[in-house]
């Protein structure tokens, strides 16, 4: 049926994770990525190799422990090693309707594609840029130690989170003590809102909104918005009084999926918090302070200006059995830079190929021409057990 085409955006987006054969409890993969040219003349090619390592299994009638790592080196000229623990918790189950979590979860919310609004816990987990693909970042990302309670209803749910704060570690998932409570009930067949409270150490509550809905057999539509008193993110950037307003944010779209497989989203951004268009070429002219907010935005994982359109293509055995092709856009709607990005997979039984392009356009400073290289090549080879 085409309705259930709608749903297969989500799962195609996970048909790179390292498949596990049923009852086995140990998972991984071994990915290999190189530049095929040095970024610029005389440099050393980029490289990338990483190592994920999984295990879920059952300690007993209602207790079940996850553990997810995953380890990357990066060659090039900046040669460095980072270890990412992604998952590793306890889970007590004592019905088919609660649970129980303790330990590092990677805890991922919302519904929309290319931003997260009401993904609370993405600040500061994802340690290294790995891709242009928004979730293989949510897939890689560390998690937070919490404690996480789960009820199911028929037609609703509530969950309830408590992350401490633990050590002085600034960039860490624990830097600040966190709760959160999250919803939903049906209120019919395709609809079942969800809203979100979040409650942070030192800041104002934040509340969130999930929406989405099935228009006909081959299109849903989506909405995910969070709003809340805050500082600006250049005044929290340059650790700086700013006032604190009511700042929205928003991700609102729709997605296609056509008979023959190929899925198509489309989204539009928004950032209350960002930096509108003046502001934003100003801050441009000051190179210490661009930087300092550029690597803030990322680590908290929010866009640096304030309005944006994403697109995303997805085409499983588009040209051929088990041959792939997917592709992205951002443009920034401030000042008119786009990166797109495409890329071929070969799907084999145990291993993939994937041939990837990306492609920036703007003006010096724009967000993405800031890195400098427009066009790169890029070659992965991805083995699975």
């Amino acid at each position: 049926m085409m309705r259930r085409g709608c749903a297969l955006a989500p799962v195609m987006l996970a048909c790179c994770a390292p498949p596990q054969a049923a009852g086995a409890p140990w998972a991984g993969s071994m990915e290999l990525e190189t530049g095929l040219r040095p970024p610029v003349p005389g440099a050393r090619r980029d490289t990338r190799a990483s190592l994920e390592l999984g295990w879920e299994g059952r300690l007993g009638a209602d207790w079940r422990f996850k553990l997810a790592d995953r380890f990357e080196h990066f060659g090039g000229n900046e040669r460095r090693s980072i270890n990412t623990v992604k998952d590793a918790y306890l889970s007590w189950s004592g019905s088919a309707e609660s649970a129980i979590d303790i330990g590092r979860v990677n805890l991922r919310q919302g519904v929309a594609t290319g931003y997260n609004p009401s993904d609370y816990f993405r600040a500061r987990a994802v340690r290294t840029i790995v891709s242009v693909d928004p979730e293989k970042l949510r897939r890689s990302r560390s998690g937070t130690y919490m404690v996480q309670g789960q009820r199911v209803w028929d037609g609703a749910s509530l969950s309830a989170v408590l992350a401490p704060r633990i050590g002085h570690d600034e960039d860490g998932t624990n830097a600040v003590a966190r709760a959160m409570l999250a919803g939903s009930v049906r209120l019919a067949p395709d609809f079942q809102p969800q809203a979100l409270l979040l409650l942070e150490e030192g800041a104002a509550p934040q509340f969130g909104l999930n929406l989405s809905a099935l228009l006909g057999d081959a299109v849903s539509v989506h909405a995910e918005w969070s709003g809340g008193r805050q500082r600006d993110l250049l005044a929290r950037a340059l650790d700086r009084p700013g006032e604190a307003a009511w700042r929205n944010r928003l991700a609102a779209g729709a997605t296609f999926t056509a008979a023959n497989g190929l899925s198509l989203t489309a989204e539009y951004h928004w950032c209350g918090a960002a930096l509108d268009g003046t502001p934003w070429k100003a801050l441009a002219q000051q190179p210490a302070q661009y930087w300092r907010y550029r690597s803030f935005v990322q680590r908290e994982q929010e866009p640096p200006t304030r309005e944006a359109a994403f697109a995303m293509l997805l085409w499983p055995d588009a040209l051929r059995p088990r041959l792939d092709w997917s592709a992205i856009l951002k443009r920034d709607l401030q000042d008119s830079s786009m990166l797109l990005w495409s890329e071929l997979r070969w799907r084999l039984d145990r291993a993939d190929i994937a041939l990837q392009w990306t492609h920036l356009r703007g003006r010096s400073g724009a967000q993405y021409a800031a890195y400098g290289e427009r066009n790169s090549w890029r070659l992965m080879a991805q083995w699975y057990w």
